[in-house]
């Protein structure tokens, strides 16, 4: 069912052995408090536990500060699938595709990767985009992979490896076959849309959540399921959507966007409508953490 990676507490006083964990992040740059970060832990029952981490920084994120915290976050709770909600490099610069990336035209997503250093549509996204590329680009210097065309094909991960993935949530809610969260606002109504969102997603999926998320980390919750289940070696339960990653001018070029799958439902029942441009407000995350959690301390060495 999954490859032993060690154990862990469980949920509400149970003890469960944990066989795989994945980290999934629903990424911001312009404030740290709205970074979602949900650590999502399969079980021998099948059951995958979740908790919620708040990235323990305040002011505007650096890549690298966000970068050691991810890894030592990683390291201490054996994460080997990161899945991070934001582009992983650039278009190609011989893609048939003249504004974005395969991946992001398949799924169809608000914000357009073309060519480096500024090839971004709609302009607002450009920031957010260059601080996402850059994250990538330095985790994969710090030791994690991103899949290539073997992994794909082969429907498993690499055995030792730490893979790194890119996700866009607003996907994952439609290939579940679940309606998508609208954009970010706040009171209420915001938090009453979580609730019956979160509800949906327990229906659909065995999730067991350490308390109710926010907007932003019921986003890192359901594009972090793609990665607890391919880990446990369910590759029908995933999808890849784009082309393998290459190397072109020191920066990394197209890659995979990776999404739950809802087996047994109509192809064209999950295809994403076509996407409106949001704010890029919307990308902005926060969260709080469970004590349980080993997350990175304060201090960046």
């Amino acid at each position: 069912m999954g490859i032993c990676r060690g154990s862990g507490p469980g949920h509400a006083g149970e003890t469960h052995a944990f066989l795989v964990a994945t980290l999934s992040v629903d990424l911001a740059y312009t404030r740290y408090s709205d970074i979602g970060v949900a650590l999502l832990q399969d079980t021998a029952t099948g059951t995958i536990n979740a908790q919620l981490i708040a990235v323990p920084f305040s002011g505007t994120p650096t890549v690298e500060a966000l970068t050691t915290w991810l890894n030592t976050t990683a390291r201490a709770n054996d994460v080997r699938c990161l899945l991070i909600d934001g582009p992983l490099g650039w278009k190609s610069p011989t893609s048939s595709e003249l504004h974005s990336r395969h991946s992001e035209r398949a799924l169809r997503t608000p914000g357009k990767t073309g060519l480096p250093p500024d090839g971004v549509k709609p302009t607002p996204y450009l920031g957010f985009t260059c601080f996402s590329i850059a994250l990538f680009e330095m985790l994969t210097a710090r030791g994690w992979v991103l899949p290539g065309a073997e992994d794909v094909a082969h429907g498993v991960a690499r055995e030792n490896s730490r893979m790194i993935s890119e996700t866009f949530p607003t996907a994952a809610w439609r290939r579940l076959g679940l309606a998508s969260l609208s954009g970010k606002k706040r009171g209420r109504d915001q938090r009453v849309e979580v609730a019956e969102a979160l509800r949906r997603l327990q229906e659909r999926v065995d999730l067991r959540v350490d308390r109710t998320p926010n907007h932003d980390e019921i986003q890192a919750l359901v594009a972090g399921v793609a990665g607890v289940w391919w880990e446990r070696g369910a590759s029908a339960r995933v999808k890849w959507h784009g082309e393998p990653p290459f190397r072109l001018d020191g920066a990394w070029r197209e890659g995979y966007i990776i999404t739950p799958e809802q087996p047994r439902l109509l192809d064209a029942i999950l295809h994403d409508p076509p996407a409106v441009a949001s704010s890029i407000l919307d990308s902005q995350r926060g969260l709080s953490r469970r004590r349980s959690v080993r997350a990175a301390p304060h201090a960046i060495t």
